[in-house]
């Protein structure tokens, strides 16, 4: 499949057009009078670009009108386009830009593999062109992406090396993202002095570069290292900066502020302040949805007006709080969903480039092996010694022939045990993931017909969303386990605590669909720390407690606990549900995929605990179960103990 520039250019022009039409009916969370200003200059350049001749003047045009439309989801297509022109035009520096851009683009869709991908790609540029700014946002923008897989060491290590790239060539704008962004770091980490350092060179260089909006931000991130050490009074005046600021021009930002100020004020003890800020930022909410903060928000009253007595007012804030995280769900699902298809129909496109390059390769094999033959023959025309050679040539190719067949053959067998990988996948996403939308489905369509009205459809929201929600778990085991087995996992280890991580997935399955009143208990000690890959322990703990859940019934424990022995640390996961029989006990952690149903016939897949055991011997450690039907289960698993 071959696309021209010039098909390339008539797309652009198309999807210009409609990009301007369609701005000029929405807005994006902008004043009006900036996306005017914004789209007048846009298309001044657009205009300038489409009459130049010169392919470089083209990329420059092209390059300063992606950054008056950056916020936009079309510009996707343009950062693709001006790449191209980069690559062509040998322009290291906007190849970096453009490609770290295409990266934010990738992380505000969540693919986060995506976006480090194109970070790393455009820090190799910016290296081979020694731009040290270009350089420096690379390395900010990996640190970022570090920072939010929670590798708070390994994020701290490229701010501080992006630091001195900033610095060497006296970049302030580029050191103030990056002071904000490492101060977020050593807070994590603990290190709030530090934290504070940072902070405040970041505010003194956007002041000093007359920044109004991002002075504010950053004074609001060192509310929150304030907070942290109990300084409650310089820490409100800077969440006012931003709350001030908000309610003039922004007000999604003033219920970020609203959130802290209700935080800051339950702890202090000033209870009527935090009630009447959390109504201020109801009010908000109305005209600006934000739902996380009022997530946020809404926990915080249920818990004042609990610990209060007030069961009517708690309830209502309970309510409240359901049905703003039903949003957050249902909006994470599309934005998962979008974000699956774009990776999908990237990796299409890979695939048919290496297509492609495979048959090149093998119309030049042809190509040589033909032209070989005929030298050949004409050497053997001539002499006996010639003759030799000939032969001896041949047996060569024969030789290479051979070893190329058997590695087409390999590649073939490799295809066959991708296709059957496909096969699963595309079965379970067809049986499992199915319902919840075919129920989402028919729903809408007696509305359509008017055979439900809008209060019996409301009923069956919950349970509609706590679907969806179930499907996370089964998503975020079937994208792990195809990785294993198509790509291979990569373990990054880290520092676990183990308390800390066990109690997180409690929290998180109280609101799955397997939680039918059980009553989950973390036994573990909260000094005991491990050695592994967070996020693959992570997916460990949940499928295990996902399986207890699924077994058990109402009031049945389930009791997580640890103990050292060597230099590992052991893993239970003990449940009071319907335990397993002993012809069963052997399929556990087999090939195959098997699966049984709980106590209120919740359907697997069977892939839960085969990705479990995958994880655990890849992290080095091992794991296995005890049971006895009829009298519950304890699953163990063990992994390197931190020195």
């Amino acid at each position: 499949m071959k696309i021209t520039f010039n098909n390339n250019l008539k797309y652009l022009k198309n999807a210009f057009s409609v990009f301007f039409l369609i701005s000029v009916i929405f807005s994006f969370e902008l004043k009006a009078y900036q996306i005017e200003e914004h789209h007048a200059k846009a298309a001044q350049l657009y205009e300038a670009y489409r009459q130049a001749e010169n392919e470089s003047l083209k990329l420059e045009l092209l390059s300063s009108m992606l950054m008056e439309i950056h916020y936009s989801d079309s510009a996707q297509t343009y950062y693709q386009e001006a790449i191209t022109l980069a690559k062509k035009n040998d322009n290291k520096e906007l190849l970096a830009q453009n490609i770290n851009r295409l990266g934010v683009y990738y992380r505000n869709m969540n693919l986060q593999e995506e976006a480090l991908k194109m970070y790393e790609e455009a820090l190799e540029v910016s290296l081979q062109s020694g731009e040290s700014i270009q350089i420096g946002h690379s390395l900010n923008n990996i640190g970022q992406m570090y920072f939010y897989r929670d590798y708070f060491d390994e994020s701290l290590e490229y701010y501080l090396q992006a630091e001195q790239k900033f610095l060497e060539v006296n970049d302030l704008n580029g050191l103030g993202y990056n002071y904000t962004g490492m101060s977020l770091v050593l807070s994590e980490l603990g290190r709030y002095r530090e934290a504070l350092e940072k902070i405040d060179k970041a505010i003194e260089i956007r002041e000093g570069l007359g920044q109004k909006r991002q002075v504010i931000v950053s004074r609001f991130n060192k509310a929150d290292i304030l907070m942290a050490l109990g300084n409650y009074a310089d820490a409100e005046k800077d969440i006012l900066m931003l709350y001030e600021y908000g309610k003039t021009y922004d007000k999604v930002r003033a219920i970020h502020a609203l959130e802290k100020l209700v935080e800051l004020n339950v702890k202090k003890g000033d209870i009527n302040q935090a009630i009447s800020y959390a109504q201020i930022a109801e009010e908000f909410h109305k005209e600006k949805p934000n739902s996380e903060s009022m997530i946020e928000i809404y926990q915080l009253m249920n818990q004042v007006y609990f610990n209060r007595g007030d069961t009517l007012m708690s309830a209502k804030f309970q309510n409240l709080l359901q049905t703003e995280r039903n949003i957050i769900n249902a909006e994470k699902t599309k934005i998962y969903l979008a974000g699956l298809t774009i990776k999908n129909q990237k990796n299409e496109i890979e695939f048919l480039n290496r297509q492609q390059t495979l048959i090149q390769q093998n119309e030049r094999f042809k190509a040589y092996l033909l032209v070989g033959l005929f030298i050949g023959i004409l050497m053997i025309s001539t002499a006996y010694i010639v003759v030799y050679r000939s032969l001896k040539k041949e047996k060569n190719s024969l030789r290479l022939l051979s070893e190329q067949k058997a590695k087409i053959e390999q590649q073939a067998e490799e295809l066959a045990r991708l296709n059957q990988v496909k096969d699963k996948i595309f079965s379970i996403l067809a049986h499992d993931l199915r319902g919840p939308l075919n129920s989402l489905s028919g729903l809408v369509k007696l509305i359509q017909e008017d055979d439900l009205t809008k209060e019996e459809f409301s009923s069956y929201i919950p349970i509609i969303a706590q679907n969806l929600g179930n499907n996370n778990i089964l998503l975020e085991n079937i994208l792990a386990w195809s990785r294993s087995q198509m790509q291979g996992l990569e373990v990054h280890n880290s520092q676990l605590r183990l308390n800390d991580l066990i109690q997180k997935n409690i929290e998180f399955l109280y609101h799955s669909g397997y939680y039918k009143g059980q009553i989950m208990i973390n036994e573990v000690d909260e000094n005991l720390t491990a050695v592994a890959d967070r996020n693959m322990i992570d997916i460990v703990v949940r499928n295990l407690l996902t399986n207890a859940l699924k077994f058990t019934k109402q009031n049945d424990q389930i009791i997580m606990s640890a103990f050292e022995r060597g230099g590992e640390i052991t893993i239970k996961v003990t449940d009071e549900g319907i335990g397993i029989m002993r012809k069963n006990l052997a399929r556990l952690f087999g090939t195959e995929f098997f699966t049984t149903p709980g106590t209120h016939q919740e359907k697997g897949t069977g892939i839960g605990l085969i990705l479990t055991k995958e994880l655990v011997q890849i992290n080095k450690g091992d794991i296995w179960v005890e049971s006895e039907y009829g009298a519950g289960s304890t699953f163990y698993f063990s992994i390197p103990k931190a020195d």
